[in-house]
């Protein structure tokens, strides 16, 4: 154990988090009240706390401590979609020199504080002697990479650009989902289930278009879609720091469509959660909704079928992309048992170690050679297996076809925090003035988004420390 005063500055700074989040008083009483670890143990803090997630991670931890049956496994979930909650509560931590033997982080601009900070150990003999460059693609790799040298492990891959629908809903009004592949088909699908009053009239429906946004990041991912959605070269651009004129006519054209989206949304979106949402899709009381693929775990939970009770497209205008986001593990420095931390992150890269973990997230493994071994492929749900075929076809085709991954700036990984909180504000404010108003209160709202994010974008101009090359 660490000194005392290390520990009261610990304390300190749970407490200071606690303040901040105002959603983080049981993660304060759980350090105050924690087990002592033993003499061999493993710390590992994550913010999967939902059915799936936990069940995931379970596996995982079943796996490692399989492996390593002498080592005492203590996990810490901290509840928040997204791990915005989590984020508040580790980050002090860290900062007081208590980090744990391993915490979840997102790949990219998420990693970087700590990085720059020097809070994170080289993992690079790690990754030779695993040889994971072989099987992590480059696009991937380069995300938990910073000047040469690698600071985390990839454990999975989700898809952002994803919309979800109610197959009956769709079936019922002969609407085909796999012709929405622009915008303006797909609002015109949005109005054809807004004028048919024998739906609308329903005990419990509620909108063409499911949205919860009480944790503000939910509605920045639909916009972030939109934006991905006017073309690569322009994502690219803006995810480097480049578009600063609000004029920009991608830009424009993004947010103009995200005000369109929003007049056909549920009218208590702001008191919802994303899973919230997602159950207004799966009970029928919503057609689509814009979300991440770990949705799908919803609706195992809610014992409905993949291409019976529900399907999904990619987010019109990004057929040919993956919107990635990466869950990952690091090593701290200074922690308390750093042979298990590295055991720890062997395991998470490791085709045993994401083998028992994303069959039940949702998401798809980041090894190659998993993904291309058809006996692994089986043992993932049909969404999944579709969302494989996605992947390899996206990563073989390869940009020279227009074929691209991209990084999700939404979680962390494209753009510097400094950007993004302003952005999840603007765009908070955006929906409160935007949604179901006249086209001229829409255009002044649509100005000052645009005015807002160029501005965040030009504010914190030097903490863009990566240049993405995605086409």
């Amino acid at each position: 154990m660490k000194e005392n005063s290390g520990a009261i500055k610990t304390i300190y700074a749970v407490i200071l988090a606690v303040i901040i989040t105002g959603a983080a008083v049981g993660v304060g009483t759980w350090y105050l009240t924690r087990p002592a670890a033993s003499a061999n143990a493993l710390t590992v803090y994550t913010w999967w706390t939902s059915g799936g997630e936990s069940a995931a991670l379970q596996n995982l931890l079943t796996t490692y401590e399989n492996q390593y049956p002498t080592v005492t496994v203590i996990p810490t979930a901290v509840a928040g979609g997204a791990g915005y909650v989590f984020k508040s509560v580790i980050k002090p931590l860290v900062l007081a020199g208590e980090a744990p033997d391993a915490f979840q982080v997102h790949a990219g601009y998420e990693m970087y504080p700590y990085v720059s900070g020097g809070y994170l150990a080289s993992i690079n003999d790690t990754w030779s002697s695993q040889s994971w460059n072989s099987y992590f693609p480059s696009v991937i790799a380069s995300e938990v990479q910073w000047s040469g040298t690698y600071y985390a492990v990839p454990l999975d891959i989700h898809r952002a650009n994803v919309i979800w629908y109610n197959k009956p809903i769709l079936d019922a009004n002969n609407i085909n989902a796999s012709t929405l592949t622009t915008w303006p088909a797909f609002f015109a699908a949005c109005q054809q289930l807004s004028q048919n009053t024998t739906l609308t009239s329903s005990p419990g429906w509620s909108a063409p278009i499911a949205l919860g946004d009480t944790d503000q990041w939910e509605a920045t991912m639909v916009l972030e879609e939109m934006m991905a959605g006017q073309g690569m070269p322009f994502y690219q651009n803006f995810i480097n720091g480049v578009i600063t004129n609000s004029s920009d006519s991608n830009l424009q054209n993004a947010t103009a469509k995200f005000a369109e989206y929003l007049n056909y949304t549920n009218a208590n979106h702001a008191s919802l959660t994303w899973d919230e949402a997602s159950a207004l899709v799966i009970n029928g009381q919503c057609a689509f909704n814009l979300m991440g693929d770990w949705e799908n775990g919803e609706f195992k939970v809610a014992s409905k079928n993949y291409g019976v009770d529900y399907g999904t497209f990619p987010a019109p205008g990004t057929a040919n992309m993956y919107g990635l986001v990466i869950d990952c593990f690091e090593h701290p420095e200074g922690v308390k048992d750093p042979t298990n931390s590295l055991n720890w992150l062997t395991v998470v890269g490791s085709t045993a170690g994401e083998m028992a973990f994303n069959p039940d997230k949702g998401s798809i493994p980041p090894r190659t050679d998993v993904l291309n071994n058809a006996t692994a492929v089986a043992q993932f749900g049909p969404y999944q297996q579709a969302a494989i075929a996605d992947y390899k076809l996206i990563t073989t085709e390869g940009t020279a076809n227009g074929y691209y991954l991209y990084p999700s700036f939404v979680h962390g990984s494209a753009m510097p925090q400094s950007v993004l909180t302003p952005f999840n504000t603007a765009v908070n404010v955006f929906v409160s003035s935007a949604r179901l108003q006249n086209s001229a209160t829409q255009a002044t709202a649509i100005s000052t988004l645009d005015s807002a994010m160029t501005s965040a974008i030009s504010t914190s101009s030097g903490d863009f420390v990566k240049s993405w090359t995605l086409h």
